[in-house]
Protein backbone atom coordinates (compact mmCIF):
# COMPACT_ATOMS: atom_id res chain seq x y z
CA UNK A 1 0.00 0.00 0.00
CA UNK A 2 1.51 3.34 -1.09
CA UNK A 3 1.68 6.29 1.25
CA UNK A 4 -0.55 8.41 -1.02
CA UNK A 5 -3.22 5.73 -1.14
CA UNK A 6 -3.14 5.18 2.61
CA UNK A 7 -3.34 8.92 3.26
CA UNK A 8 -6.20 9.44 0.81
CA UNK A 9 -8.31 6.49 1.99
CA UNK A 10 -7.86 7.40 5.65
CA UNK A 11 -8.72 11.08 5.24
CA UNK A 12 -12.32 12.19 5.53
CA UNK A 13 -14.06 14.46 3.02
CA UNK A 14 -12.87 17.65 4.67
CA UNK A 15 -9.24 16.48 4.91
CA UNK A 16 -9.26 15.47 1.23
CA UNK A 17 -10.66 18.86 0.24
CA UNK A 18 -8.01 20.65 2.32
CA UNK A 19 -5.30 18.46 0.79
CA UNK A 20 -6.32 19.41 -2.75
CA UNK A 21 -6.81 23.05 -1.80
CA UNK A 22 -3.34 23.16 -0.23
CA UNK A 23 -1.84 21.74 -3.42
CA UNK A 24 -3.59 24.42 -5.51
CA UNK A 25 -2.46 27.19 -3.16
CA UNK A 26 1.13 25.90 -3.13
CA UNK A 27 1.23 25.74 -6.92
CA UNK A 28 -0.24 29.24 -7.20
CA UNK A 29 2.23 30.62 -4.67
CA UNK A 30 5.19 29.16 -6.56
CA UNK A 31 3.82 30.51 -9.82
CA UNK A 32 3.60 33.96 -8.24
CA UNK A 33 7.18 33.60 -7.02
CA UNK A 34 8.43 32.60 -10.47
CA UNK A 35 6.36 35.33 -12.11
CA UNK A 36 7.68 37.90 -9.65
CA UNK A 37 11.26 36.96 -10.51
CA UNK A 38 10.64 36.97 -14.25
CA UNK A 39 8.62 40.18 -14.37
CA UNK A 40 11.10 41.95 -12.07
CA UNK A 41 14.00 41.01 -14.33
CA UNK A 42 12.10 42.07 -17.42
CA UNK A 43 11.04 45.32 -15.75
CA UNK A 44 14.54 46.29 -14.64
CA UNK A 45 16.03 45.42 -18.01
CA UNK A 46 13.35 47.35 -19.83
CA UNK A 47 13.94 50.37 -17.60
CA UNK A 48 17.65 50.25 -18.43
CA UNK A 49 16.99 49.99 -22.17
CA UNK A 50 14.44 52.79 -22.10
CA UNK A 51 16.80 55.00 -20.14
CA UNK A 52 19.59 54.33 -22.62
CA UNK A 53 17.27 55.16 -25.54
CA UNK A 54 15.70 58.14 -23.73
CA UNK A 55 12.23 56.83 -24.62
CA UNK A 56 9.89 58.97 -22.52
CA UNK A 57 6.71 57.38 -23.86
CA UNK A 58 7.29 54.04 -22.05
CA UNK A 59 5.12 53.65 -18.92
CA UNK A 60 6.54 52.02 -15.82
CA UNK A 61 3.27 51.98 -13.85
CA UNK A 62 1.81 48.74 -15.17
CA UNK A 63 4.94 46.56 -14.68
CA UNK A 64 5.56 47.98 -11.21
CA UNK A 65 1.95 47.31 -10.29
CA UNK A 66 2.29 43.75 -11.56
CA UNK A 67 5.44 43.26 -9.47
CA UNK A 68 3.66 44.50 -6.36
CA UNK A 69 0.59 42.37 -7.04
CA UNK A 70 2.73 39.27 -7.53
CA UNK A 71 4.66 39.96 -4.32
CA UNK A 72 1.50 40.43 -2.29
CA UNK A 73 -0.13 37.42 -3.95
CA UNK A 74 2.86 35.21 -3.21
CA UNK A 75 2.86 36.20 0.46
CA UNK A 76 -0.87 35.70 0.88
CA UNK A 77 -0.94 32.42 -1.00
CA UNK A 78 1.98 30.99 0.96
CA UNK A 79 0.42 31.97 4.28
CA UNK A 80 -2.93 30.49 3.21
CA UNK A 81 -1.20 27.32 2.00
CA UNK A 82 0.51 26.90 5.37
CA UNK A 83 -2.80 27.25 7.19
CA UNK A 84 -4.66 24.86 4.92
CA UNK A 85 -1.86 22.29 4.66
CA UNK A 86 -1.37 22.21 8.43
CA UNK A 87 -5.09 21.74 8.86
CA UNK A 88 -5.01 18.92 6.32
CA UNK A 89 -1.99 17.40 8.10
CA UNK A 90 -3.74 17.42 11.48
CA UNK A 91 -6.99 16.15 10.04
CA UNK A 92 -5.32 13.33 8.10
CA UNK A 93 -3.19 12.32 11.09
CA UNK A 94 -6.15 12.24 13.47
CA UNK A 95 -8.31 10.32 11.00
CA UNK A 96 -5.57 7.84 10.15
CA UNK A 97 -4.52 7.29 13.75
CA UNK A 98 -8.07 6.80 15.05
CA UNK A 99 -8.88 4.39 12.23
CA UNK A 100 -5.73 2.33 12.80
CA UNK A 101 -6.32 2.26 16.55
CA UNK A 102 -9.78 0.82 15.89
CA UNK A 103 -8.17 -1.64 13.48
CA UNK A 104 -5.68 -2.66 16.18
CA UNK A 105 -8.64 -3.70 18.34
CA UNK A 106 -9.53 -6.30 15.70
CA UNK A 107 -6.10 -7.98 15.84
CA UNK A 108 -6.30 -11.45 17.41
CA UNK A 109 -4.98 -11.48 20.95
CA UNK A 110 -2.09 -13.82 20.18
CA UNK A 111 -0.85 -11.44 17.44
CA UNK A 112 -1.34 -8.41 19.66
CA UNK A 113 0.84 -10.06 22.28
CA UNK A 114 3.84 -9.89 19.94
CA UNK A 115 3.63 -6.08 20.03
CA UNK A 116 3.86 -5.66 23.79
CA UNK A 117 7.35 -4.19 23.47
CA UNK A 118 5.88 -0.98 22.05
CA UNK A 119 6.24 -1.77 18.34
CA UNK A 120 2.55 -1.27 17.70
CA UNK A 121 2.46 2.00 19.63
CA UNK A 122 5.49 3.19 17.68
CA UNK A 123 3.69 2.46 14.43
CA UNK A 124 0.59 4.29 15.58
CA UNK A 125 2.63 7.40 16.45
CA UNK A 126 5.81 7.67 14.40
CA UNK A 127 4.67 5.89 11.25
CA UNK A 128 1.26 7.54 11.19
CA UNK A 129 2.99 10.88 11.73
CA UNK A 130 5.24 10.21 8.73
CA UNK A 131 2.30 9.30 6.48
CA UNK A 132 0.14 12.16 7.72
CA UNK A 133 3.07 14.56 7.30
CA UNK A 134 2.81 14.14 3.54
CA UNK A 135 -0.13 16.54 3.66
CA UNK A 136 2.25 19.37 4.50
CA UNK A 137 5.72 18.19 3.48
CA UNK A 138 5.18 16.31 0.21
CA UNK A 139 1.91 17.14 -1.54
CA UNK A 140 2.15 20.99 -1.58
CA UNK A 141 5.84 21.10 -2.61
CA UNK A 142 5.27 18.54 -5.38
CA UNK A 143 2.29 20.52 -6.62
CA UNK A 144 4.36 23.70 -6.66
CA UNK A 145 7.25 22.07 -8.50
CA UNK A 146 5.05 20.36 -11.09
CA UNK A 147 2.77 23.32 -11.81
CA UNK A 148 5.63 25.83 -12.01
CA UNK A 149 7.68 23.64 -14.35
CA UNK A 150 4.67 23.02 -16.61
CA UNK A 151 3.75 26.73 -16.85
CA UNK A 152 7.36 27.82 -17.46
CA UNK A 153 7.79 25.27 -20.25
CA UNK A 154 4.45 26.29 -21.79
CA UNK A 155 5.43 29.98 -21.77
CA UNK A 156 8.81 29.18 -23.31
CA UNK A 157 7.13 27.07 -26.00
CA UNK A 158 4.89 30.04 -26.82
CA UNK A 159 7.80 32.48 -26.99
CA UNK A 160 10.31 30.16 -28.70
CA UNK A 161 9.70 26.47 -29.23
CA UNK A 162 13.43 25.54 -29.31
CA UNK A 163 13.85 27.11 -25.88
CA UNK A 164 10.75 25.33 -24.58
CA UNK A 165 11.87 21.95 -25.92
CA UNK A 166 15.37 22.36 -24.47
CA UNK A 167 14.03 23.26 -21.05
CA UNK A 168 11.56 20.39 -21.12
CA UNK A 169 14.41 17.92 -21.70
CA UNK A 170 16.65 19.50 -19.06
CA UNK A 171 13.88 19.66 -16.45
CA UNK A 172 12.96 16.04 -17.12
CA UNK A 173 16.62 15.06 -16.74
CA UNK A 174 16.80 17.03 -13.47
CA UNK A 175 13.74 15.21 -12.11
CA UNK A 176 15.22 11.84 -13.12
CA UNK A 177 18.52 12.78 -11.46
CA UNK A 178 16.76 13.68 -8.21
CA UNK A 179 14.68 10.46 -8.20
CA UNK A 180 17.65 8.23 -9.00
CA UNK A 181 19.87 9.92 -6.42
CA UNK A 182 17.22 9.63 -3.72
CA UNK A 183 16.67 5.91 -4.40
CA UNK A 184 20.37 5.12 -4.34
CA UNK A 185 20.84 7.23 -1.20
CA UNK A 186 18.01 5.38 0.55
CA UNK A 187 19.65 2.09 -0.37
CA UNK A 188 22.91 3.13 1.29
CA UNK A 189 21.04 4.47 4.32
CA UNK A 190 19.18 1.19 4.74
CA UNK A 191 22.47 -0.68 4.51
CA UNK A 192 23.92 1.58 7.21
CA UNK A 193 20.89 1.07 9.44
CA UNK A 194 21.12 -2.71 9.10
CA UNK A 195 24.85 -2.64 9.87
CA UNK A 196 24.34 -0.49 12.99
CA UNK A 197 21.57 -2.84 14.14
CA UNK A 198 23.90 -5.82 13.66
CA UNK A 199 26.62 -4.09 15.68
CA UNK A 200 24.21 -3.22 18.53
CA UNK A 201 22.84 -6.76 18.64
CA UNK A 202 26.33 -8.24 18.74
CA UNK A 203 27.39 -5.84 21.52
CA UNK A 204 24.35 -6.57 23.67
CA UNK A 205 24.73 -10.31 23.18
CA UNK A 206 28.43 -10.14 24.01
CA UNK A 207 27.77 -8.13 27.15
CA UNK A 208 25.34 -10.71 28.51
CA UNK A 209 27.62 -13.61 27.56
CA UNK A 210 30.99 -12.05 28.40
CA UNK A 211 32.06 -14.75 30.93
CA UNK A 212 31.35 -17.51 28.41
CA UNK A 213 33.17 -15.64 25.65
CA UNK A 214 36.22 -15.27 27.87
CA UNK A 215 36.20 -18.96 28.68
CA UNK A 216 36.00 -19.80 24.98
CA UNK A 217 38.59 -17.13 24.09
CA UNK A 218 36.09 -15.69 21.61
CA UNK A 219 36.16 -12.05 22.73
CA UNK A 220 38.46 -11.05 19.87
CA UNK A 221 36.19 -12.80 17.38
CA UNK A 222 33.14 -10.86 18.57
CA UNK A 223 35.17 -7.64 18.61
CA UNK A 224 36.13 -8.22 14.97
CA UNK A 225 32.50 -8.87 14.04
CA UNK A 226 31.36 -5.64 15.68
CA UNK A 227 34.20 -3.67 14.09
CA UNK A 228 33.31 -5.10 10.67
CA UNK A 229 29.66 -4.06 11.11
CA UNK A 230 30.69 -0.56 12.22
CA UNK A 231 33.03 -0.16 9.22
CA UNK A 232 30.24 -1.34 6.91
CA UNK A 233 27.81 1.18 8.41
CA UNK A 234 30.27 4.06 8.10
CA UNK A 235 31.10 3.17 4.49
CA UNK A 236 27.41 3.15 3.65
CA UNK A 237 26.84 6.51 5.38
CA UNK A 238 29.83 8.02 3.56
CA UNK A 239 28.54 6.68 0.24
CA UNK A 240 25.08 8.15 0.93
CA UNK A 241 26.53 11.58 1.77
CA UNK A 242 28.78 11.53 -1.30
CA UNK A 243 25.91 10.51 -3.55
CA UNK A 244 23.71 13.28 -2.15
CA UNK A 245 26.44 15.88 -2.77
CA UNK A 246 26.92 14.70 -6.35
CA UNK A 247 23.17 14.81 -6.99
CA UNK A 248 22.93 18.39 -5.69
CA UNK A 249 25.95 19.44 -7.76
CA UNK A 250 24.47 17.89 -10.90
CA UNK A 251 21.16 19.65 -10.30
CA UNK A 252 22.94 23.00 -10.01
CA UNK A 253 24.93 22.35 -13.19
CA UNK A 254 21.70 21.50 -14.98
CA UNK A 255 20.20 24.76 -13.69
CA UNK A 256 23.14 26.69 -15.15
CA UNK A 257 22.81 24.78 -18.41
CA UNK A 258 19.08 25.51 -18.58
CA UNK A 259 19.48 29.25 -18.02
CA UNK A 260 22.35 29.42 -20.48
CA UNK A 261 20.36 27.54 -23.13
CA UNK A 262 17.44 29.96 -22.84
CA UNK A 263 19.71 32.99 -23.09
CA UNK A 264 21.66 31.62 -26.06
CA UNK A 265 18.57 30.52 -27.99
CA UNK A 266 16.80 33.81 -27.25
CA UNK A 267 19.68 35.93 -28.48
CA UNK A 268 21.06 33.60 -31.18
CA UNK A 269 21.65 34.73 -34.73
CA UNK A 270 23.07 37.82 -36.38
CA UNK A 271 20.36 39.92 -34.74
CA UNK A 272 18.47 39.54 -31.52
CA UNK A 273 15.49 37.29 -32.16
CA UNK A 274 13.89 38.54 -28.91
CA UNK A 275 14.19 41.79 -27.01
CA UNK A 276 16.85 41.72 -24.32
CA UNK A 277 14.30 42.39 -21.59
CA UNK A 278 12.21 39.38 -22.70
CA UNK A 279 15.30 37.17 -22.74
CA UNK A 280 16.28 38.22 -19.21
CA UNK A 281 12.74 37.61 -18.00
CA UNK A 282 12.75 34.09 -19.49
CA UNK A 283 16.11 33.30 -17.90
CA UNK A 284 14.83 34.32 -14.49
CA UNK A 285 11.64 32.30 -14.97
CA UNK A 286 13.79 29.26 -15.70
CA UNK A 287 15.95 30.04 -12.67
CA UNK A 288 12.83 29.96 -10.48
CA UNK A 289 11.86 26.56 -11.89
CA UNK A 290 15.31 25.10 -11.22
CA UNK A 291 15.39 26.61 -7.73
CA UNK A 292 12.29 24.56 -6.97
CA UNK A 293 13.82 21.51 -8.63
CA UNK A 294 16.73 21.65 -6.19
CA UNK A 295 14.24 21.04 -3.33
CA UNK A 296 12.99 17.85 -4.99
CA UNK A 297 15.53 15.54 -3.24
CA UNK A 298 14.28 16.66 0.18
CA UNK A 299 10.66 16.17 -0.87
CA UNK A 300 11.48 12.72 -2.23
CA UNK A 301 13.26 11.86 1.02
CA UNK A 302 10.13 12.71 3.02
CA UNK A 303 8.05 10.71 0.58
CA UNK A 304 10.40 7.74 0.95
CA UNK A 305 10.09 7.86 4.74
CA UNK A 306 6.30 7.99 4.40
CA UNK A 307 6.36 5.04 1.97
CA UNK A 308 8.42 2.94 4.37
CA UNK A 309 6.00 3.84 7.17
CA UNK A 310 3.02 2.91 4.98
CA UNK A 311 4.57 -0.49 4.27
CA UNK A 312 4.94 -1.13 8.00
CA UNK A 313 1.30 -0.13 8.48
CA UNK A 314 0.02 -2.35 5.65
CA UNK A 315 -1.29 -5.15 7.89
CA UNK A 316 -3.19 -2.72 10.11
CA UNK A 317 -4.36 -0.61 7.18
CA UNK A 318 -6.01 -3.64 5.55
CA UNK A 319 -8.05 -4.05 8.70
CA UNK A 320 -9.01 -0.37 8.79
CA UNK A 321 -12.12 -0.51 6.63
CA UNK A 322 -13.91 2.73 5.72
CA UNK A 323 -16.51 3.88 8.18
CA UNK A 324 -19.95 2.51 7.51
CA UNK A 325 -22.75 4.88 6.44
CA UNK A 326 -24.85 6.21 9.29
CA UNK A 327 -28.03 4.58 7.94
CA UNK A 328 -26.45 1.13 8.11
CA UNK A 329 -26.42 -0.68 11.42
CA UNK A 330 -22.97 -1.81 12.56
CA UNK A 331 -22.03 -5.44 12.21
CA UNK A 332 -22.81 -7.63 15.15
CA UNK A 333 -19.85 -8.76 17.20
CA UNK A 334 -19.34 -12.53 17.27
CA UNK A 335 -19.83 -12.39 21.04
CA UNK A 336 -22.61 -9.81 21.16
CA UNK A 337 -24.98 -10.77 23.90
CA UNK A 338 -22.61 -13.45 25.20
CA UNK A 339 -23.37 -12.78 28.85
CA UNK A 340 -23.96 -16.49 29.38
CA UNK A 341 -21.20 -17.73 27.08
CA UNK A 342 -19.48 -21.00 27.91
CA UNK A 343 -15.75 -21.59 27.52
CA UNK A 344 -15.12 -24.98 25.90
CA UNK A 345 -11.72 -26.68 25.88
CA UNK A 346 -11.33 -29.60 23.47
CA UNK A 347 -8.23 -31.76 23.85
CA UNK A 348 -6.04 -28.82 24.82
CA UNK A 349 -2.40 -29.87 25.46
CA UNK A 350 -1.44 -29.46 29.11
CA UNK A 351 1.68 -30.28 31.07
CA UNK A 352 5.30 -30.14 29.94
CA UNK A 353 7.83 -32.51 28.40
CA UNK A 354 6.95 -36.20 28.34
CA UNK A 355 4.02 -35.59 30.72
CA UNK A 356 2.00 -33.60 28.18
CA UNK A 357 -1.54 -34.81 27.81
CA UNK A 358 -4.90 -33.57 26.54
CA UNK A 359 -7.56 -31.86 28.61
CA UNK A 360 -11.20 -31.22 27.76
CA UNK A 361 -13.82 -29.37 29.77
CA UNK A 362 -16.94 -27.26 29.38
CA UNK A 363 -16.76 -24.26 31.71
CA UNK A 364 -20.28 -23.00 32.18
CA UNK A 365 -21.19 -19.53 33.55
CA UNK A 366 -20.66 -19.52 37.29
CA UNK A 367 -18.37 -22.54 37.12
CA UNK A 368 -14.96 -22.78 38.75
CA UNK A 369 -11.91 -24.57 37.34
CA UNK A 370 -8.97 -25.05 39.68
CA UNK A 371 -5.56 -25.69 38.09
CA UNK A 372 -2.75 -26.62 40.47
CA UNK A 373 0.84 -27.71 40.05
CA UNK A 374 4.44 -26.75 40.76
CA UNK A 375 6.28 -23.95 39.00
CA UNK A 376 7.00 -24.81 35.39
CA UNK A 377 4.23 -27.40 35.09
CA UNK A 378 2.36 -25.40 32.41
CA UNK A 379 -0.33 -23.55 34.39
CA UNK A 380 0.36 -20.14 32.85
CA UNK A 381 0.62 -21.66 29.38
CA UNK A 382 -2.80 -23.23 29.78
CA UNK A 383 -4.38 -19.94 30.86
CA UNK A 384 -2.73 -18.05 27.99
CA UNK A 385 -4.06 -20.67 25.57
CA UNK A 386 -7.58 -20.30 26.97
CA UNK A 387 -7.23 -16.50 26.67
CA UNK A 388 -6.15 -16.69 23.03
CA UNK A 389 -2.66 -15.32 23.68
CA UNK A 390 -1.08 -18.59 22.56
CA UNK A 391 -2.41 -20.29 19.46
CA UNK A 392 -3.87 -23.71 20.35
CA UNK A 393 -2.26 -26.79 18.87
CA UNK A 394 -5.37 -27.62 16.82
CA UNK A 395 -8.00 -25.26 15.36
CA UNK A 396 -11.21 -24.88 17.33
CA UNK A 397 -9.69 -26.45 20.44
CA UNK A 398 -10.82 -23.48 22.56
CA UNK A 399 -14.28 -22.03 21.93
CA UNK A 400 -15.94 -19.04 23.55
CA UNK A 401 -19.69 -18.93 22.90
CA UNK A 402 -19.06 -21.40 20.08
CA UNK A 403 -16.46 -19.18 18.35
CA UNK A 404 -12.78 -20.28 18.11
CA UNK A 405 -10.86 -18.03 20.48
CA UNK A 406 -7.91 -17.77 18.08
CA UNK A 407 -10.13 -16.06 15.49
CA UNK A 408 -11.53 -13.46 17.89
CA UNK A 409 -10.21 -9.92 17.92
CA UNK A 410 -8.64 -8.48 21.03
CA UNK A 411 -11.66 -6.16 21.33
CA UNK A 412 -14.14 -9.05 21.24
CA UNK A 413 -12.14 -11.05 23.77
CA UNK A 414 -11.77 -8.06 26.10
CA UNK A 415 -15.55 -7.72 26.27
CA UNK A 416 -15.99 -11.30 27.53
CA UNK A 417 -12.73 -12.71 28.85
CA UNK A 418 -10.09 -11.25 31.19
CA UNK A 419 -6.74 -12.79 32.07
CA UNK A 420 -4.91 -11.54 35.16
CA UNK A 421 -1.31 -12.58 34.60
CA UNK A 422 1.27 -13.27 37.28
CA UNK A 423 3.00 -9.94 36.52
CA UNK A 424 0.34 -7.69 35.03
CA UNK A 425 0.98 -4.13 33.93
CA UNK A 426 0.33 -1.22 36.29
CA UNK A 427 0.52 2.43 35.22
CA UNK A 428 2.65 4.94 37.10
CA UNK A 429 -0.38 6.78 38.47
CA UNK A 430 -2.80 6.37 41.36
CA UNK A 431 -4.97 3.48 42.48
CA UNK A 432 -8.04 5.23 41.05
CA UNK A 433 -6.37 5.90 37.70
CA UNK A 434 -5.41 2.26 37.31
CA UNK A 435 -8.90 1.07 38.20
CA UNK A 436 -10.54 3.47 35.76
CA UNK A 437 -8.62 1.86 32.92
CA UNK A 438 -11.27 -0.86 33.16
CA UNK A 439 -14.22 1.41 34.00
CA UNK A 440 -13.56 5.03 32.96
CA UNK A 441 -16.97 6.25 34.17
CA UNK A 442 -16.93 4.49 37.55
CA UNK A 443 -17.48 6.67 40.61
CA UNK A 444 -15.40 6.47 43.77
CA UNK A 445 -17.88 4.19 45.54
CA UNK A 446 -17.69 1.66 42.71
CA UNK A 447 -13.89 1.74 42.81
CA UNK A 448 -13.88 1.19 46.58
CA UNK A 449 -16.27 -1.76 46.16
CA UNK A 450 -13.86 -3.33 43.67
CA UNK A 451 -10.96 -2.82 46.07
CA UNK A 452 -12.99 -4.40 48.84
CA UNK A 453 -13.72 -7.41 46.63
CA UNK A 454 -9.96 -7.83 46.21
CA UNK A 455 -9.30 -7.37 49.95
CA UNK A 456 -7.53 -4.07 49.29
CA UNK A 457 -9.98 -1.65 50.88
CA UNK A 458 -7.31 -0.22 53.19
CA UNK A 459 -5.59 1.63 50.32
CA UNK A 460 -6.92 5.16 49.56
CA UNK A 461 -7.86 5.82 45.94
CA UNK A 462 -5.25 8.57 45.62
CA UNK A 463 -2.37 6.27 46.62
CA UNK A 464 0.46 6.52 44.04
CA UNK A 465 1.51 3.19 42.52
CA UNK A 466 4.96 4.17 41.25
CA UNK A 467 6.58 2.90 38.04
CA UNK A 468 5.09 -0.51 37.19
CA UNK A 469 3.48 -0.48 40.62
CA UNK A 470 6.75 -0.77 42.51
CA UNK A 471 5.48 1.58 45.24
CA UNK A 472 3.18 -1.27 46.27
CA UNK A 473 4.03 -4.67 47.66
CA UNK A 474 3.76 -7.79 45.52
CA UNK A 475 0.50 -8.79 47.14
CA UNK A 476 -0.95 -5.29 46.75
CA UNK A 477 -0.01 -5.21 43.08
CA UNK A 478 -1.66 -8.58 42.53
CA UNK A 479 -4.87 -7.52 44.26
CA UNK A 480 -4.96 -4.19 42.41
CA UNK A 481 -5.00 -5.85 38.99
CA UNK A 482 -7.61 -8.32 40.27
CA UNK A 483 -9.78 -5.40 41.40
CA UNK A 484 -9.34 -3.87 37.95
CA UNK A 485 -10.44 -7.16 36.38
CA UNK A 486 -13.51 -7.28 38.64
CA UNK A 487 -14.58 -3.88 37.31
CA UNK A 488 -14.71 -5.34 33.81
CA UNK A 489 -17.32 -7.91 34.93
CA UNK A 490 -16.05 -10.47 32.41
CA UNK A 491 -17.93 -13.60 31.40
CA UNK A 492 -14.76 -15.63 32.05
CA UNK A 493 -12.05 -14.54 34.51
CA UNK A 494 -8.66 -16.27 34.37
CA UNK A 495 -6.46 -15.78 37.45
CA UNK A 496 -2.81 -16.81 37.30
CA UNK A 497 -1.58 -17.51 40.87
CA UNK A 498 -3.70 -14.77 42.52
CA UNK A 499 -2.63 -15.85 46.02
CA UNK A 500 1.10 -15.25 45.48
CA UNK A 501 2.49 -12.89 48.11
CA UNK A 502 -0.64 -13.15 50.30
CA UNK A 503 -1.10 -14.71 53.68
CA UNK A 504 -3.80 -17.37 53.97
CA UNK A 505 -6.56 -15.22 55.58
CA UNK A 506 -6.08 -12.44 52.99
CA UNK A 507 -6.05 -14.93 50.12
CA UNK A 508 -9.30 -16.52 51.31
CA UNK A 509 -10.93 -13.12 51.78
CA UNK A 510 -9.83 -12.00 48.32
CA UNK A 511 -11.14 -15.12 46.52
CA UNK A 512 -14.38 -14.89 48.46
CA UNK A 513 -14.80 -11.26 47.46
CA UNK A 514 -14.15 -12.02 43.79
CA UNK A 515 -16.72 -14.83 43.79
CA UNK A 516 -19.26 -12.61 45.52
CA UNK A 517 -18.64 -9.71 43.10
CA UNK A 518 -18.85 -11.98 40.01
CA UNK A 519 -21.39 -14.67 40.86
CA UNK A 520 -22.27 -15.42 37.23
CA UNK A 521 -18.74 -15.39 35.83
CA UNK A 522 -16.76 -18.53 35.12
CA UNK A 523 -13.50 -18.60 37.09
CA UNK A 524 -10.34 -20.42 36.05
CA UNK A 525 -7.83 -20.18 38.89
CA UNK A 526 -4.22 -21.40 38.62
CA UNK A 527 -2.57 -21.99 42.01
CA UNK A 528 0.76 -23.42 43.09
CA UNK A 529 0.89 -26.69 44.97
CA UNK A 530 -0.55 -26.70 48.48
CA UNK A 531 -2.56 -23.53 47.80
CA UNK A 532 -5.74 -25.30 46.65
CA UNK A 533 -7.00 -25.39 50.22
CA UNK A 534 -7.21 -21.57 50.10
CA UNK A 535 -10.14 -21.67 47.68
CA UNK A 536 -13.24 -21.16 49.87
CA UNK A 537 -15.74 -22.57 47.36
CA UNK A 538 -16.19 -25.84 45.50
CA UNK A 539 -14.57 -26.28 42.11
CA UNK A 540 -16.52 -27.60 39.14
CA UNK A 541 -13.33 -29.00 37.58
CA UNK A 542 -9.93 -29.63 39.13
CA UNK A 543 -6.81 -30.09 37.02
CA UNK A 544 -3.62 -31.15 38.78
CA UNK A 545 -0.30 -30.83 36.95
CA UNK A 546 3.02 -32.17 38.12
CA UNK A 547 6.37 -33.21 36.75
CA UNK A 548 5.34 -36.85 36.66
CA UNK A 549 1.54 -37.09 36.73
CA UNK A 550 -1.52 -35.39 35.34
CA UNK A 551 -4.96 -35.85 36.78
CA UNK A 552 -8.29 -34.25 36.02
CA UNK A 553 -11.38 -34.39 38.13
CA UNK A 554 -14.75 -32.82 37.48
Amino acid sequence: MTAFRLLWTAADHRARRDLLFAAVLAGSAELCSAGLLGVSGWFLTSCAVVTAQANTTWSWMYPSGTVRALALGRTGLRYSERLVSHGALLGATVSLRSRLVRAAATVPARELRTHRDGVLMGRLTNDVGAVGGMAGQVVPPLAGIGLTAAVVVALLMTASWPSGAAELLLLAFSAATAVTGERRTRGHQQTAAEAWATARTALLSARSALPELRCLEAVDLVRDQVAHAVRRARRAETAAESLMRRSKLLLRLLAVAGQTAVLVLALAGPAFTQPAADAIGEVLLVAAAYELMETLPHVLRDHGLATDAALRLTALAKRALPDEPSNVSPRRSPLAGAAGAALVARHVPVGVGDDRSRWSAVIEPGGVVLVTGPNGSGKSTLLETLAGLISPAAPRSVLLDGVPVESLSAHAIADSLTLVEAEDWIADATIADNLRQAAPDADDDTLRAALAAAALEQLPLDTPTGPLGHALSQGQRRRLVIARAVLRTPTVLLLDEPTAGLDAPTAVRMLTGVRRALPDSALVIALPDRHDDLVPFAATHTLRLSAATLSSRG
